[in-house]
């Protein structure tokens, strides 16, 4: 039972690890392209027309508070829940739209080099990092260095493995078909 311990504290940690740097990233994009953040909301026809420009606004600093929140040494459960709701909140925003069949419009992901239209990988994607934080709701808190370390590891390989679905989904479709 100690390894499953174990585990769960490494994947905690890593899950962490992972999404607050994807939130970091995310709210340094929108911040240095606070301009196009309102259009790029307002793409997604979900909002009345007075409620984007404060979506807007607070987008950024809440993602920056949730990196912060998440890669801290302080271990709550305040981030990884408001974390959850806010990758649940993108990813159904998203699936409206492509159910909708509005994919042409770009997810405003974070990165404004990548053009990522909407898509159900996208959808898949937010989920799949929502979930990477489940296991912090029920880690203990206290995570010796060892595990801390190989945490940290996994945490930037997801990271990693992140960047990289999002370099490829933004590849033009049926260019290499």
């Amino acid at each position: 039972m100690a390894l499953w311990g174990d585990l769960l504290t490494v994947a905690a940690e890593a899950g962490r690890v992972s999404i607050g740097l994807v939130f970091l990233l995310a709210a340094v994009q929108k911040a240095q392209h606070w301009r196009l953040l309102p259009g790029v909301i307002a793409n997604y026809r979900l909002l009345s027309g007075w409620m984007v420009a404060p979506a807007a606004v607070l987008l950024p600093p809440l993602e920056l508070l949730l990196a912060i929140g998440l890669l801290s040494a302080q271990v709550q459960p305040w981030p990884e829940l408001a974390a959850i709701a806010l990758l649940l909140l993108f990813a159904g925003a998203m699936a409206i739209n492509v159910a909708r069949g509005r994919v042409h419009i770009d997810c405003g992901c974070g990165q404004a080099f990548l053009a990522q239209h909407l898509s159900r990988s996208l959808v898949a994607r937010n989920l799949v990092l929502a979930a990477l934080l489940l296991p912090s709701l029920v880690s203990p808190a206290s995570v010796p260095m060892p595990a801390l370390l190989s945490a940290v590891a996994a945490g930037l390989g997801f990271f990693l493995l992140y960047l990289l679905f999002n370099l490829l989904s933004a590849l033009p479709r049926g260019r290499f078909a």
